[in-house]
């Protein structure tokens, strides 16, 4: 009991994400939610009663597992109450035809590459020539048509046209971006042209939020003046303000291969190396008595708190800099506390304010890498001493890289699939670069308010430190094997990875054998597991009908065997092609699409008239790609599918009298007006139909 009792916001805080968690998967428990609450806090006064009256030593531990309890709901109910009980008004309520809305912008501008995001709060949508007043968050994207945003924090506008609901992924494995843009309270998106926007008047929403895009945008403006190199300027917004909206694409995969993308997010680190600074500059105060200490908790937090502020407030800063606040109230305070119970109250109060930060990556990454780096780093530190003062720094920034590396490897393996092979090497470049890059930085705003010669001149300093660092990552990407790709972990493996790291790290600490013994039983289950997966996967056979725009592409995947059958493929298409099939053949332990693609001609599909027909693993398909009205067969033609391309059928019932078949496919180069056209004569034939489009990828198991 005594590791539960020197931590109790650990405790806590993995209460209250089990809470989280649970009510994803079983809802109907917090179906009454506060009856719940209600019974877990009558019976915990019980359980106190009887144990303060009675001194019931024994009790104590009902108390607290009831307490946990209460936490347990309060997390599920939280979850339930800011994210599944939307009111009526909301617009995801609504059914009505929308022709036109009304909002509030909420968010910087966020760029892209053709258009400018931002977020807009609703407050109207425009019906049936009605105004109904509405709620609800939408992602607003604005043709570019300038290089300069035209919407500001706080402007409230009109905007003639409809919003949709964020479409789900298409194919098996693909990134679901419905579902993460779900868990930011976001479910719907509207693209339109600078024409179809109205700007009625600006009003201040929040003070806090739009000084702080002030600050930002002030900021921004000052890099924009002093380092006008573009590869330079978006790495220095990257690192000093979080933007990274102009960042070089090759440049972000030389520090991704180079494992250095840290770098470009401001997060942790960064919080971290402004912490860092304000103690190398006022770290004596913690010296000089409990005022002190208190002058120098106070001072720090001010200045973490102003940071965030000046990149924006942005969640990834306000996590880290909520974090590394309580770690600077903990050092300035006069009783003894502990780091972990320091993260364990950051984590419980960010959870608090937003449930869903748990399916976060960054915040995931965020706590992973400061729990690693507190805990492993001194142990690693004290196997090596050296001398000289070099190499002792050198050591250390190595033991930083490495306890890091252990605690998120699990985590990078699941989500980004790859893994830097020279990340000591380029750590030990990066981390004290972006001490002294940050630190130029910030002196670079700060000077540019007394003397913008002065301002201009650590600019031009730090304008080359980042072409430095740039030309130094880039050597890194370019070694042979810099990094290793196509890793592939799911949730049962990242659970025992962890498992088994935690328990062979707490087996070594405390010289316990019991829990190596565990560590080697986690091992065996990893494995047994992953030999069920590839059996499965060998005896897989199947066609896969993607769902990809304009195109046709079918996947015949056999065992560990994969090859793509395309109509045709363009340069310039094989990089979207990839996105949205790889993560399946990733994920069945297959080779990239680079590696297997055969256009249907090569697949002997003969072409006559407007019928294409062809064989793959043993099915026969047939492709209809243009008007069939004049066609009339004398027998019906028996096959297995029919792909319908281009609206080239006008009646199902020419079809079925003509072929014999087991599925109508309705291909992506349908509009949705068709399919449902096509759908609906279908029910009345009683036809099985399939439209890609609609109804997303097409999975079909062959003997």
């Amino acid at each position: 009991m005594f590791f539960w009792n020197s931590y109790p916001f650990v405790r806590l805080s993995i209460v209250l994400i089990l809470g989280v968690v649970c009510f994803d998967q079983l809802p109907e428990l917090w179906t009454y939610p506060i009856w719940s609450f209600c019974l877990s806090l009558i019976l915990y006064s019980i359980f106190l009663i009887i144990s303060e009256r009675s001194s019931f030593y024994k009790l104590r531990h009902l108390n607290g597992i009831q307490a946990l309890l209460i936490i347990f709901f309060v997390g599920g109910y939280l979850t339930k109450l800011k994210y599944h009980d939307q009111k009526e008004s909301h617009y995801t309520n609504l059914s009505a035809k929308i022709s036109g809305f009304s909002g509030v912008i909420v968010s910087p501008v966020n760029e892209r590459t053709n258009h400018f995001r931002y977020e807009l709060e609703l407050t109207q949508i425009v019906a049936n020539d009605s105004l109904l007043p509405t709620e609800g968050k939408i992602h607003l994207y604005v043709q570019k048509d300038t290089l300069q945003a035209s919407l500001r924090y706080g402007d409230h506008v009109n905007v003639f046209g409809r919003f949709y609901s964020i479409p789900k992924p298409g194919n098996p494995g693909e990134f679901n971006y419905k579902q993460y843009l779900a868990r930011q309270n976001i479910y719907g998106q509207s693209f339109v042209k600078k024409r179809d926007l109205e700007i009625r008047q600006n009003t201040s929403l929040n003070r806090i939020l739009e000084w702080a895009y002030k600050l930002r945008a002030n900021a921004n403006a000052i890099i924009d003046k002093h380092i006008p190199q573009p590869r330079e300027n978006g790495i220095a917004k990257a690192l000093l303000l979080g933007i990274k909206d102009h960042l070089d694409n090759d440049l972000k995969e030389a520090y991704s291969a180079a494992g250095a993308m840290h770098v470009l997010a401001v997060s942790g680190l960064h919080v971290g190396i402004v912490f860092l600074i304000i103690k190398l500059i006022f770290g004596r105060l913690q010296e000089m008595g409990k005022w002190g200490k208190f002058f120098f908790g106070a001072l720090s937090v001010s200045v973490i708190w102003l940071y965030a502020c000046v990149t924006g407030l942005s969640p990834s800063v306000l996590r880290a800099a909520t974090m590394f606040s309580l770690v600077a109230l903990s050092e300035a305070s006069v009783r003894e506390t502990n780091i972990y119970n320091s993260l364990g109250l950051a984590a419980f109060i960010l959870l608090l304010f937003d449930p869903y930060l748990i399916y976060s990556v960054g915040f995931q990454l965020s706590f992973s890498a400061v729990i690693g780096i507190v805990y492993l780093q001194p142990k690693i530190l004290q196997l090596l001493e050296f001398r000289f003062l070099i190499l002792d720094k050198a050591w250390s920034i190595t033991c930083v890289s490495i306890a890091a590396q252990i605690a998120t490897f699990p985590l990078t393996a699941y989500y980004f699939h790859q893994f830097p092979t020279y990340f000591l090497v380029s750590n030990l470049i990066v981390i004290p670069a972006s001490f002294l890059m940050l630190s130029g930085g910030l002196t670079m705003l700060l000077t540019d308010i007394v003397s913008t010669t002065i301002s201009g001149f650590v600019g031009f300093l730090l304008q080359k430190a980042i072409w430095l660092l740039n030309e130094l990552i880039s050597y890194v990407h370019i070694l042979p094997n810099s990094m290793i790709e196509w890793i592939y972990m799911d949730r049962i493996q990242l659970m025992f990875t962890y498992g088994i790291v935690f328990t062979f790290i707490v087996g070594l600490h405390y010289g316990a054998f019991r829990t190596l013994k565990v560590s080697g039983f986690l091992i065996l289950l990893l494995l047994v597991w992953t030999l069920k997966r590839n059996e499965t996967q060998f005896q897989k056979h199947e066609l896969i009908f993607y769902e990809i725009k304009g195109k046709l592409a079918i996947d015949h995947i056999q065992g560990y065997s994969a090859k793509l059958h395309i109509e045709s493929l363009k340069e310039d298409e094989a990089e979207l092609l990839a996105y949205q099939i790889n993560p399946y053949r990733l994920s069945s332990g297959l080779r990239p699409i680079s590696e297997g693609i055969m256009t249907l001609k090569r697949a002997n599909f003969e072409k006559k008239d407007v019928i294409s027909l062809g064989v793959i693993g043993n099915k026969k398909i047939i492709i209809l790609d243009s008007t069939t009205f004049h066609l009339d067969f004398k027998n019906r033609i028996a096959i297995d599918y029919v792909i319908v391309n281009k609206g080239a059928v006008k009646s199902l019932e020419w079809l079925k009298n003509n072929f014999s078949f087991d599925m109508i496919i309705i291909g992506n180069s349908n509009s949705i007006y068709y399919s449902k056209k096509m759908k609906k004569q279908a029910a009345k034939l009683n036809l099985k139909i399939h439209s890609l489009k609609e109804d997303g990828a097409l999975r079909i198991l062959l003997e």
